[in-house]
């Protein structure tokens, strides 16, 4: 385990694999974790906008979308820090210890995150 969550660069396509379906997977069921703790909560009481509730849910789909990106960009920052930036190969080569491939998890999730926001954005949107 601490070689999927603990270091950035593995060498065993195993543990690669598992970054890839784990990293996504984690940040979608934190993403419906909270928020179905947002729904719960009352956001800006009082206001008429906010007594329907299909506007209500959106806007709690994007907290819980804006703290997932956060703990998902605290945690990548988290990797880099503690792994020495400056002593990873940032060069372009083709084997598993390519540094772009290692980080490539992160991006899917982050682009998983952007494609849900964008989605409730525009319902948002159309709503209103």
């Amino acid at each position: 385990m601490e070689e999927i969550f603990l270091q950035i660069i593995t060498n065993k396509i195993d543990m690669l694999t598992a970054k890839f379906l784990l990293l996504p997977l984690i940040s979608i069921s934190l993403f419906y974790i909270l928020l179905m703790i947002f729904i719960r909560m009352k956001f800006l009481k009082g206001d008429d906008v906010f007594e329907n509730f299909f506007l209500n849910f959106q806007f709690s789909r994007i907290y819980a979308i804006n703290c997932v990106m956060i703990i998902l960009n605290s945690y990548w920052f988290y990797l880099l820090y503690n792994n020495n930036i400056l002593s990873l190969k940032w060069n372009f080569v083709f084997d598993l210890s390519n540094v772009y491939l290692q980080l490539t998890p992160f991006v899917l999730a982050n682009l998983i995150m952007i494609m849900l926001y964008k989605k409730t954005k525009e319902t948002i949107l159309n709503i209103l």
